[in-house]
């Protein structure tokens, strides 16, 4: 699904019928002033929805309104991607019933019959017009030739092929450049290919780690990971006074090796705050249905945490990174939701009563922010209303859907771990339940066991992980539905929101088709026309508001930028064991990574400090890699295996060498590929500028290399930082014939330039 062939026609796949998708092409009847046709979803979309019942009916007429107990009960976006078709059935039930001869739904909100909210708008306004329409539309539907409003909405955008979609998702998923043989298998068998190739990245450990780092962007859980913080949280636990729960917590403590303890007591709180990252690429790694994120009936350990926790799983190599399942005794497990450290991410207070834990399982897991339920103006004549969690309207809207989930985690305690309250739960809340349904007091026990089963069998559990991997692949929020139907661009943003729900949409029914492998999501993704979009031509004002938010050019993070410039180069930027994009204390945070407790939120948009360090990364892996990469022979280079360092372009005189002339331009062409992941031609204006600044930097440095120093001359030795003198990963010298330490022709320093100009480009920096 989601393939372009061509740049001249966008393949869907077929998308499922229904609002936003199906657009009509020019009829009989329903024809608007332009005369193309309108079908009765996109009246109703346009005209009644967006016009009158989303802001005058949809606070009232919902399932926690003041009109709750109605038949007209309506749906926001967050109910799920259908929720204007539901509204659609709603209205035509309504249309169907009359008081003396007028439809209700019309009848009512004029208030010729008795209605609740009074008048809410007057026979012959607009609104009324717009709503005897929408009922003589569905007496007498308008016949539409469908056409596919997807394809329609992508028409013009220029899709990256098949090949630049392997880079892109390589880099994206595993962190390396694609093989010769998987570019080959991609060309030869186009999407096929391309899903057969991402299914084996998808099996290496790169791949494991990168949803891992996705996931904890959600969870946040790593902010335990350092230190001993984790270690702290569960050895504090205590069945009462001075009983701990695990005694064994820091097993370590009779070591008697220094460096060994502060290993193993390293180690063992690391796997404790790393349990449910691990749980997931458990299931991802073993190609489990992902709804066991929720329903696992154990955690994951490794032969560090589980001294700590005294359980004795069986472990393959006994090392740090090897994770199994494990049972911890008294715990009813229900996946991440019975981890103390996702626990503890979410805390929960006497008052608050797991409410932000309940909010966070909406946000986790279906998709849901509950906050936005709230989004209207606060009536502040209920202030005095008594339990206004319960009674007042402008609460309930949100505590009726997170209270009775925060009943269902009424077993774990403030300090995250499973304490059933001996009173039970809190009379003066609604009951512990999941949507409408209500917790049998026999599921008691098991509270969070029945809350994970409730979870997984909702149609937004299927949307959740779509939602997580797009903005991890992507760099970008999921479109929300637009609030302001004042805005200028409402409804090219109505209209982009409902084609990528719908997008969405399709992608969670091939979830749930193939058993919930969520590795059919990340393929599914990396296919669609949002991470393939590459370009577009001249647009107007209206489609660029459509556009606004297609295709997924994004900073890099701090950790791929680093895995790129290994890739890329052949070494990452690390010197003296530092590496300087993944350690906290050197640039990790300042080129706008998290660290999950102070620091939560990525910087997507560059700023000065950050173009600071790219330029330094850019000039100091120039330096280190250049010679490193002319030592080698030319079939083992990563950066310049078509040229020598005596490739110089010019002769004394000033004429051009044509031969060594080609060969700069070919190398620059390849060096375009490689590092920007663009394909130009060999005089292209992209490769004659790179060639012009090679040409520059080079005759500066034949006209002064060799001369005095005080003359303002440069030496013919290379800095020893930049020098070719040892192996970079074994740390052995370089055979005498092949290290570089000279560079008479300055060449090497040329090409220097030419890589920290591709290093520091935008399009290096961003994927």
């Amino acid at each position: 699904m989601y393939v372009r062939r061509n740049k001249s026609k966008l393949g869907l796949g077929s998308m499922a019928a229904g609002l936003g998708i199906l657009t009509l092409a020019a009829c009989g009847t329903g024809d608007d002033a332009d005369g193309d046709c309108v079908s009765n979803e996109q009246f109703f979309q346009n005209e009644i929805y967006i016009a009158t019942l989303q802001d005058t009916c949809l606070s009232c007429h919902n399932t926690e309104g003041v009109a709750a107990g109605t038949s007209f009960i309506l749906r926001g976006s967050a109910w799920g991607p259908d929720y204007l078709e539901q509204n659609l059935k709603v209205f035509e039930q309504m249309a169907k019933l009359e008081y003396d001869g007028t439809p209700w739904i019309l009848a009512k909100p004029t208030n010729q019959v008795e209605h609740g909210g009074q008048v809410q708008f007057e026979t012959g306004s607009d609104e009324y017009k717009a709503f005897a329409e929408m009922v003589d539309r569905i007496n007498n539907p308008v016949a539409c030739e469908e056409t596919d409003a997807a394809e329609e909405f992508f028409d013009g955008v220029v899709l990256l092929d098949e090949v630049a979609t392997l880079r892109k998702a390589s880099l994206a998923l595993v962190g390396r450049l694609p093989t010769i043989e998987e570019e080959q298998q991609v060309r030869d068998e186009s999407f096929e290919g391309l899903d057969a190739v991402l299914d084996q990245m998808m099996t290496e450990q790169a791949f494991i780690d990168r949803i891992i780092e996705i996931y904890n962007d959600k969870f946040l859980t790593d902010r335990y990971y350092p230190g001993t913080e984790a270690l702290q949280l569960i050895g504090g636990l205590e069945l009462e006074q001075d009983v701990p729960i695990y005694p064994d917590a820091f097993w370590f403590d009779d070591i008697t090796d220094e460096d060994e303890r502060a290993t193993a007591e390293a180690f063992s709180n690391r796997g404790i705050a790393r349990e449910s990252l691990q749980l997931i690429a458990h299931v991802v790694r073993n190609d489990l249905p992902f709804t066991e994120i929720l329903t696992a009936d154990y955690t994951m350990v490794n032969p560090f945490s589980a001294q700590s926790y005294g359980v004795s799983p069986s472990f393959v190599t006994g090392e740090y990174d090897e994770f199994v399942p494990a049972q911890i005794p008294g715990i009813p497990h229900a996946g991440v939701l019975t981890n103390t450290i996702f626990m503890m991410r979410a805390p929960t207070t006497e008052t608050n009563r797991n409410r932000h834990r309940a909010r966070k399982v909406f946000d986790f897991f279906l998709a849901t922010d509950v906050l936005r339920l709230g989004e209207r103006p606060i009536d502040a004549t209920g202030e005095d209303i008594l339990n206004p969690t319960l009674n007042n309207s402008n609460c309930t809207v949100c505590h009726a859907v997170i209270d009775p989930v925060g009943g269902a985690l009424q077993n774990w305690a403030e300090d995250g771990y499973y304490r059933p309250r001996d009173e039970g739960w809190y009379l003066d809340m609604r009951q512990p339940g999941f949507g409408e349904t209500v917790m049998p007091p026999s599921e008691n026990a098991r509270s969070a066991q029945w809350l994970a089963e409730q979870v997984v069998a909702d149609s937004r559990f299927a949307i959740a992980p779509i939602h997580i991997l797009f903005k991890g692949f992507s760099g970008q929020e999921p479109l929300r539905e637009p609030s302001d139907p004042n805005s200028e661009t409402y409804l090219q943003a109505i209209r982009a929101f409902d084609v990528q729900s719908k997008v969405f949409q399709e992608i969670a029914d091939q979830f749930v088709e193939d058993e919930y492998n969520i590795k059919t999501v990340v393929k599914e993704i990396i296919k669609s026309p949002y991470y393939r979009a590459a370009n577009a031509g001249e647009l107007t004002p209206e489609r660029e508001a459509e556009l606004a938010d297609v295709g997924t050019g994004r900073l890099l993070t701090p950790l791929q930028l680093h895995r790129k410039v290994e890739a890329i180069t052949g070494q990452p930027w690390r010197d003296g064991g530092t590496d300087y994009l993944v350690e906290f204390d050197q640039y990790r945070l300042f080129y706008g990574g998290i660290d999950s407790d102070d620091v939560t939120e990525r910087i997507t948009e560059p700023n000065g400090i950050m173009a600071n360090v790219a330029t330094r990364m850019a000039n100091e892996m120039a330096c280190w890699t250049v010679a490193a990469d002319f030592a080698e022979e030319p079939s083992d280079r990563k950066m310049f295996p078509f040229v020598e360092l005596g490739f110089e372009p010019e002769d004394e005189n000033g004429f051009e060498v044509s031969g060594a002339s080609s060969a700069i331009r070919a190398n620059i062409q390849y060096l375009h590929q490689r590092l920007l992941g663009e394909f130009v031609e060999l005089r292209s204006p992209e490769v004659d500028a790179t060639y012009d600044l090679f040409l520059e930097v080079w005759k500066d440095g034949r006209d002064l290399t060799g001369l005095p120093e005080e003359e303002g001359g440069y030496p013919t030795a290379l800095p020893g930082a930049c020098q070719a003198t040892t192996d970079f990963w074994t740390g052995m010298p370089l055979p005498e014939e092949q290290q570089i330490t000279q560079d008479p022709t300055y060449t090497i320093r040329a090409w220097m330039a030419v890589t920290s100009y591709l290093l520091a480009d935008y399009r290096f920096l961003h994927e």
